[in-house]
């Protein structure tokens, strides 16, 4: 068993790979070409005392990972983009990460909330209401998987999230790729 666990995550027509040092990112362009890009990791935050704190650890590993996403979906968007003499910018980004982020608050907290106050005077103890608003979210979590699993796209970007898994493990096993 390695010491690192390597890690990464599905990217529009390609993957994101995370090693120790360096992050790389493999997209099929349009035009059927792979486009690869790698760039080395901020070793800083990796081995600073502070980082090294179990739960500062787990958010700075947090938030590096939601980075690194981002920038790597963006720059595979591009890749994709390419041939439309598009590209996004940051106001366009951001706008984005800041509407999905407002969804997601509104789907998937706000809304079994909502379900669950409505009923809660039907509801005749804490533990009930609570275990109701959790089988909520849960059902609301898998019917959204479900419901874009349907969109052309996005089924994709699941097979490619599949590849990233299966080639992680034979990298780490040492197995040809």
């Amino acid at each position: 068993m390695p010491d690192f666990h390597y890690g990464g995550q599905a990217v529009m027509e390609g993957v994101m790979m995370r090693g120790q040092r360096h992050v790389a990112v493999a997209v099929r362009a349009p035009s059927g070409e792979i486009v690869l890009h790698e760039e080395p990791l901020n070793s800083a935050i990796y081995t600073s005392r502070a980082g090294k704190l179990p739960f500062v650890r787990g958010l700075v590993m947090l938030w590096d990972m939601l980075v690194l996403g981002v920038r790597t979906l963006m720059f595979s968007a591009n890749v994709a983009l390419a041939e439309e003499d598009t590209q996004l910018t940051t106001p366009m980004i951001i706008g984005t990460v800041l509407l999905s982020l407002a969804l997601v608050m509104g789907l998937f907290f706000l809304a079994p909330l909502l379900i669950v106050s409505l009923a809660d005077r039907f509801i005749a103890s804490s533990l009930v209401s609570n275990l109701v608003e959790g089988a909520i979210r849960i059902l609301f979590v898998l019917a959204y998987i479900a419901a874009m699993g349907f969109l052309p796209d996005i089924r994709r970007v699941f097979a490619y999230h599949g590849a990233e898994h299966k080639t992680i493990n034979a990298y780490e096993a040492g197995a040809a790729l």
